[in-house]
C-alpha cells in the first residue's frame, strides 16, 4: 500500500506563487540507517549479450520494506543490451536485505543497486580497432565540423562492446556535447561515462576526477543542487583532489546549503526522456510545477524512509513534512515533455 502520510497536498488549489497559511517548522531529523544487502540474488549473464561479447551495467533504485523485501523497482540508467535490465531486475527481486532502521524501529527505506555485467578481468580491454577509432573521433571533435564529428561518433558507438569501451565512447560523446550540445546533453553523457560510480574502479583516476568536476559544474549550472551535494561527497573522498579544490568544494557545499534555507524560490528546467521519465533530487521540502509543454501524468517520490506516488495536478504545490530524509522526485509522462520544477 502506498503511503501518503508524509505528503500534504494543498487542497485549496493554491497558485504556485501563492503562500501557505501554515508556518513552516524546522526540526532536526534523526539519522536513518539505510537498508543493506545481506545476500545478492544470482546474476545470470544474458545469453544474447554473451554470444556477442557485450558488457554493460544497470543502475537500479528500489524501496525495501520492513521485512527486507524489495519493491517498486525503477531503472535509473543502463548501458548495453536491453536484456541486462531484465537480468538485473531479476537479481534484485531475489536479493535479501537488512531493512532500514529509524529510532530503533524497522522502516521502509530506499536503496541504490548496481549490477555490472563483465566478461574481462584485470586491465580494462581496449580493442585495437576501437582505440584507433576513439582517437580519430576525438581529433574530429577537436578540429572538424559538427556533422563530420557526429559521423565518427556514430561509428564509434557501433564498435562499442566492453564496459571500458563504453565509458570511452561516452567520454567522446561528452567532448562532442561540450562543443556543440546543451548543458543537459552534456550531463547525460558525463553520467554515462562515469557510470554513476563513487570510486574510479578500473577507470583512469585523473579522467574520473576531471569528469566528476565537469559533472559538478553542470549540476550546479542546471540547478540540480541535491545531486551536486552527492557529487561533492564523491570528490572530497578522492586521493587526487588537492587542498585548493577541497576548499572550493566546501564553498560550493556551503552555498548550496544556504540556498536550501533561503527565502527565494528557484526554478529548474525539466524534460522527460525517451521513456517518459525525469529524475531530480529535491533540495527543499516544498515544490510545484509550471510551464508544462506536453503531459505529466504522475510523480513518484523515493525518500530515504518512504515511497509516495500521486497524480500530477497543475495548480497544486506540494509539501513534505521533512522527516523522511532526502527525496528523489520522478516525473512520469509523455516523452519530451518540457516543464519547470519550482523549489519553493
Amino acid at each position: 500500500m502506498m503511503k501518503r502520510v508524509l505528503l500534504l497536498l494543498c487542497v485549496g488549489l493554491i497558485g504556485l506563487n501563492g503562500t501557505t497559511n501554515a508556518e513552516s517548522e524546522s526540526k532536526e531529523i534523526p539519522t536513518l540507517k539505510s537498508p543493506k544487502v545481506i545476500k545478492r540474488g544470482p546474476i545470470v549473464y544474458p545469453h544474447v549479450a554473451l554470444s556477442r561479447n557485450e558488457e554493460g551495467w544497470v543502475e537500479l533504485e528500489t524501496m525495501v520494506d520492513r521485512n527486507g523485501r524489495p519493491y517498486e523497482i525503477v531503472v535509473v540508467d543502463s548501458v548495453g543490451h536491453p536484456e541486462f535490465r531484465r537480468a538485473a531486475i531479476r537479481s534484485l527481486k531475489r536479493t535479501t536485505f537488512e531493512p532500514g532502521e529509524y529510532l530503533g524501529e524497522k522502516v521502509d527505506g530506499v536503496h541504490r543497486f548496481r549490477v555490472s555485467f563483465e566478461m574481462y578481468s584485470g586491465a580494462p580491454p581496449f580493442f585495437k580497432r576501437f582505440r584507433a577509432s576513439f582517437m580519430e573521433t576525438v581529433r574530429e571533435i577537436e578540429t572538424g565540423d559538427r556533422e563530420e564529428a557526429l559521423s565518427y561518433l556514430e561509428k564509434l558507438r557501433y564498435q562499442t562492446k566492453t564496459l571500458h569501451e563504453d565509458l570511452m565512447y561516452w567520454t567522446a560523446s561528452f567532448y562532442f556535447e561540450r562543443k556543440w550540445g546543451t548543458p543537459s546533453q552534456q550531463l547525460i553523457s558525463v553520467n554515462r561515462a562515469i557510470g554513476y560510480r563513487k570510486i574510479p574502479g578500473n577507470m583512469d583516476r585523473n579522467l574520473f576526477k576531471q569528469l566528476m568536476l565537469s559533472k559538478l559544474k553542470l549540476e550546479i549550472e542546471l540547478g540540480h543542487y541535491g545531486e551536486s551535494l552527492r557529487t561533492i561527497d564523491v570528490l572530497e573522498n578522492l586521493e587526487e583532489i588537492d587542498e585548493e579544490s577541497l576548499i572550493n568544494l566546501a564553498r560550493y557545499r556551503n552555498s548550496i546549503e544556504d540556498l536550501r534555507t533561503a527565502d527565494t524560490s528557484f526554478g529548474v528546467p525539466g524534460v522527460l526522456d525517451k521513456d517518459g521519465k525525469w529524475k531530480y533530487v529535491l533540495l527543499r521540502n516544498q515544490f510545484g510545477v509550471n510551464d508544462v509543454e506536453g503531459v505529466i501524468n504522475e510523480f513518484q517520490l523515493y525518500c530515504e524512509r518512504d515511497l509516495v506516488r500521486f497524480k500530477f495536478e497543475p495548480e497544486l504545490k506540494y509539501n513534505l513534512d521533512g522527516t523522511n530524509g532526502t527525496c528523489s522526485l520522478w516525473a512520469i509522462g509523455k516523452p519530451d515533455t518540457e516543464f519547470t520544477l519550482l523549489q519553493l
